[in-house]
């Protein structure tokens, strides 16, 4: 038997009591954590100009150069996550300027063995 309360799944089944049990999970593990209704990398990149702004007396360039700087940063992930921009930083970048330079080169097209 299967419930749904308040857009938490809940399961109920028996126990060898004979008693119900009430299981919820809360969060799936492959969700990244979020703030404010934002996912964590985004509430950087919106928050950092914010902050630099308000410290240096600017408090509406930094709201605007968050918000530009944020709309950018969502272009840029797209559906594919941060995952989706690595790899196409893998296939797209020289591999003199990736971070991880132990990767073997994508502009190879075929492997001989």
């Amino acid at each position: 038997m299967t419930n749904r309360r308040e857009g938490v799944a809940a399961s109920s089944f028996l126990s060898d009591a004979g008693a119900f049990m009430d299981t919820r999970i809360e969060q799936r593990l492959q969700d990244m954590p979020r703030f404010l209704m934002v996912s964590a990398d985004e509430a950087v990149v919106l928050g950092l100009p914010i902050m630099m702004g308000l410290l240096g007396r600017q408090a509406v360039l930094g709201v605007v150069a968050g918000v530009a700087i944020w709309a950018l940063w969502k272009r840029l992930k797209g559906d594919d996550g941060i995952e989706g921009l690595l790899a196409a930083c893998y296939w797209y970048l020289p591999s003199e300027l990736r971070i991880f330079k132990e990767l073997p080169d994508s502009s190879i097209a075929v492997w001989e063995a």
